[in-house]
């Protein structure tokens, strides 16, 4: 079932187009499962390869989805994948052959009710499937009906909390749902925690799965992902049984394509467009002069964790993305990967913080969002010395509505004791976490993945003290635009020959009130904030300004507060009218009537 990439021409047994009908696998012979199979495969590398997407985690899972269809009847039955990352062959199966996968008019990479009726439910984040799969049963329960509910998680995120608390309420909840536990030792990475532990030692002696029947749960299984006769026996069984099921099934993550069945650190769990020969990604000339934020703080945390013993870095499951992996490597017993689970990283890192080490907390915005109660109960309040290294912050791209880190900035403004930043290139991050190592207190990082290296870029060679924003031209204008990250350098290239003064709000919270009160001089102020949403910086800042009893005009350009569906970042700053140009534009607007 591997792809055979020397055939002249590939044979295509299915027409896997939007005319697919799946009802048609349940009388498939084994032969024609694994021709369908095998041609799911191909499609999918060609479509990653292409567009890039989650890769690993769908290929290893092909049968398991093609044994689904053939116990179930998507026509009534309900299915909600966990994470959503795990949908391609269902997708593919449901009439959706991934064109455009992850662009602007096409395919989702996660499950979307908009897209098609087959999908059931939102996915984004990992380990919501057990509660929403309950939340199914019960609407069935009390309509009366009839159909199967059916959670499928992986073994990386069942070991989040939310799914302990689904699972919790299931052992007292008169309702049935199957649980497809998919277990393949990975998450993004190799699992990690005691879960993965228990599941190890189910493997190898099923009579363990007693802490699975003890809870009222018909536990079956370890059953082999790749033998559909194995799966069909099994699935048969969940669906006559009386109670919830945990159905324990073993794949193996990449299967069928060389480079992500041997992949054992997590690079191809995701993927940008790559040659499928060689497996390396493709070369766009249009990113050559992009330089990874994420590598610049991973380097930096790197070098202050060889010289200070008191450096903890915790991250929850990207250490693959934030360019970690060097730096666990060299620093095992000061390094936490705690998997999937973001409310514990971040009281973890809290506890620590409280007793004298310096703690670096690696976490993706989006998956910031599920720590929200535990950095103002814990960390803020507890006023601990954590710094929040925010990445992937801003618009995200592709992975669209459910992933976009343009949150973070607006929800820490409700939480005491926080401070947050924003460099628009190396040299700003460098003084940024020069600043943290010696600030106590509860601090946050946001960066993009990215940003622009060109020769034309603004440099600052200012030092900055914690609190103040930098002039980055200083005119004797009453005209003043106030913006921050690597947007800023567009900004810059844009009215450098005007008389307006340009200022890099380095703080976006904790900012001095000194900042503000020397805005009193200005008659009018562009606020462009394209990384956070209108309720963020420009709305704190509004607010700030009232407070010191500054009369003159203002004018916003930032996010719209909504959900923004997926397309490349420029797509989506050219759909909400955020690029630089058009502040640039609507700065100009704003300022031509003096007398306005």
């Amino acid at each position: 079932m591997s792809y055979n990439l020397n055939m002249k021409k590939r044979i295509r047994h299915f027409n896997l187009d939007e005319n697919f009908d799946f009802r048609e696998i349940k009388n498939m012979s084994l032969d024609e499962l694994k021709r369908l199979s095998s041609d799911i495969k191909n499609l999918i590398i060609d479509r990653c390869s292409e567009f890039g997407g989650h890769l690993s985690s769908n290929l290893g899972i092909i049968n398991l989805t093609i044994a689904l269809f053939r116990a179930f009847d998507f026509d009534k039955d309900k299915i909600i994948f966990d994470i959503g990352h795990y949908t391609y062959p269902y997708k593919i199966l449901t009439g959706r052959p991934l064109r455009n996968l992850r662009r602007e008019n096409g395919c989702d990479g996660f499950q979307k009710r908009s897209e098609s009726k087959y999908d059931f439910y939102d996915a984004g984040h990992s380990s919501t499937s057990i509660s929403a799969a309950v939340g199914f049963a019960k609407v069935r329960d009390l309509n009366k009906e009839n159909y199967s509910c059916i959670a499928f998680v992986g073994d990386g995120g069942i070991a989040n909390g939310l799914c302990f608390e689904a699972l919790n309420n299931l052992i007292v909840d008169n309702t049935k749902i199957i649980v497809v536990l998919n277990d393949n030792e990975m998450s993004i990475s190799p699992t990690i925690g005691g879960l993965s532990v228990i599941l190890k030692g189910i493997r190898k002696n099923p009579f363990a799965s007693i802490v699975f029947k003890d809870a009222n749960f018909e536990y079956i299984g370890p059953v082999d992902g790749d033998n559909f006769r194995q799966m069909q026996v099994a699935f048969n069984r969940a669906k006559k049984s009386k109670r919830s099921v945990i159905l324990h099934v073993k794949t193996l993550k990449g299967e069928g394509y060389k480079y992500a069945q041997e992949d054992q650190i997590g690079e191809f769990h995701f993927v940008n467009p790559f040659d499928k020969v060689t497996g390396r990604a493709l070369i766009n000339n249009a990113n050559l002069n992009r330089k990874s934020f994420s590598k610049v703080f991973a380097d930096l945390v790197d070098k202050e964790m060889e010289h200070n013993e008191k450096i903890i870095s915790i991250c929850p499951s990207t250490t693959v993305g934030a360019c970690l992996t060097d730096v666990f490597k060299k620093y095992p017993e000061r390094t936490f990967d705690c998997g999937i689970s973001e409310e514990h990283s971040a009281i973890f890192a809290n506890a620590l913080g409280i007793n004298n080490f310096k703690v670096y907390l690696f976490m993706y915005s989006t998956f910031l969002q599920r720590a929200y109660d535990e950095i103002i109960h814990d960390v803020a309040r507890m006023n601990s010395n954590v710094t929040f290294l925010i990445d992937r912050s801003g618009l995200i791209g592709p992975d669209g509505e459910t992933h976009q880190g343009i949150y973070d900035e607006s929800f820490f403004y409700s939480i005491p004791n926080v401070a947050i930043s924003m460099p628009h290139d190396e040299i700003d991050a460098i003084k940024l976490f020069n600043l943290s190592k010696t600030y106590f207190h509860p601090f946050g990082i946001r960066y993009p993945a990215f940003y622009k290296v060109n020769e034309d870029n603004y440099v600052s060679d200012k030092e900055i003290k914690f609190g103040e924003w930098e002039y980055v031209i200083d005119s004797s204008s009453d005209l003043a635009f106030i913006t921050f990250g690597p947007h800023l350098n567009d900004i810059y290239k844009l009215i450098k020959n005007k008389n307006v003064t340009l200022i890099n709000a380095l703080f976006l919270k904790g900012f001095n009130d000194s900042e503000v009160i020397k805005l009193n001089k200005f008659k009018k102020i562009y606020i462009y904030d394209p990384y956070g949403v209108e309720t963020g910086f420009s709305s704190h800042l509004l607010l700030k300004l009232n407070k010191v009893g500054f009369n003159g005009k203002v004018k916003i350009k930032a996010l719209p507060l909504s959900f923004i569906s997926k397309g490349t970042i420029e797509e989506q700053e050219k759909r909400l009218n955020v690029e630089p140009i058009d502040a640039y534009n609507d700065f100009l607007d704003f300022i031509k009537d003096e007398n306005n």
